[in-house]
């Protein structure tokens, strides 16, 4: 099994399963890869961080940034979710994580070109927060992503969440399922709801809570919801104040390196009301270190369900 192809490659018993019952790499404040010297203030900076920017913007660039690697190169390693903030500002949507990063459909039309030459694989985009919008711009930016996309889009009158396998969306030629949280506006039917698809911050930075965190909130999901286990921690500006010389990545590299067990603990699969919860989604930041190792956990945690169906088939006589 290739990263590029992991859904493609999966066994077709998995490929039956609905996305929201398969262990899913994903990438937090995906496109931060695009913030750059040029990159200016955002609407979602906090107080500390425009006082620092205005004295030591490098510094400020080294903890807006949560990625360095470009979508097509997350995609190849693995990454099917994405986590996406966007900001309006001088007539553009842009994408922003204290900084402004690039304009919105940048990468997109590169997500695009990648789902073209590869028609068996899905991606989640989940546009988590929006600033400096009112209606009028959520508006435009909904019939923007509908035209861009337009039958690529997994709508709600498709079917349920549960009804989303990828044998499925290969049948219909649906790649992308579009969440669109906290819309003021009535969402049509290509987007989905936040409810749909839960994702929990922690808002921590101490790893030891954040692993208490990951274990309590996932006891809450519901068996027809998405779930995103976000494994990664929220540094304080005290946090931050303490590691002037650290960055963001090598936080990232120490927070991977405790929460390994606990990510190669969990199990996907469907599961009923009144069982133990299974885990779907993981997030993390700087996707790849280490060649992606953090995708390559996650990815192989669909073979304990590949182990599962096995051991439910019956066995044949000697």
């Amino acid at each position: 099994m290739t990263k590029e192809h992991w859904m493609r490659d999966l066994p077709p018993d998995l490929r039956d399963l609905s996305i929201i019952n398969l262990a899913i790499p994903g990438s937090h404040n995906s496109m931060t890869y695009g913030i750059n010297s040029n990159s200016q203030l955002a609407p979602d900076a906090e107080k500390a961080i425009r006082r620092w920017h205005r004295f030591f913007p490098c510094f400020v660039r080294r903890w807006s940034k949560n990625q360095s690697s470009s979508i097509l190169e997350q995609l190849h390693l693995g990454v099917r979710y994405f986590d996406l903030r966007i900001a309006h500002n001088d007539g553009q949507f842009y994408y922003c994580h204290g900084l402004y990063a690039m304009e919105v459909f940048e990468p997109l039309r590169e997500l695009r070109q990648f789902l073209e030459t590869h028609p068996d694989e899905i991606v989640v985009l989940d546009l988590q927060h929006f600033y400096a919008m009112d209606v009028t711009l959520h508006q435009r930016l909904i019939a923007e992503l509908i035209q861009f996309f337009d039958q690529l889009l997994y709508t709600t009158t498709d079917g349920s969440l549960l009804d989303c396998s990828l044998t499925r969306c290969v049948q219909l030629q649906r790649q992308v399922v579009l969440i669109y949280r906290r819309c003021p506006v009535g969402l049509p039917a290509e987007f989905w709801p936040s409810y749909a698809w839960p994702t929990p911050w922690p808002n921590t930075a101490s790893v030891k809570k954040l692993l208490s965190f990951l274990q309590d909130s996932l006891l809450s999901r519901q068996p027809q919801q998405g779930y995103v286990s976000q494994c990664l921690i929220t540094p304080s500006g005290r946090y931050i104040a303490l590691r002037v010389f650290f960055t963001l990545k090598r936080t990232a590299k120490r927070v991977d390196k405790k929460v390994k067990s606990w990510i190669l603990e969990q199990v996907p699969g469907p599961f009923a009301n009144g069982q133990p919860p299974h885990a779907n989604v993981f997030l993390a930041d700087f996707v790849n270190l280490k060649d992606g190792q953090f995708c390559d956990w996650v990815v192989q945690l669909n073979t304990k369900l590949e182990t599962d169906q096995n051991d439910m088939e019956p066995k044949q006589p000697l």
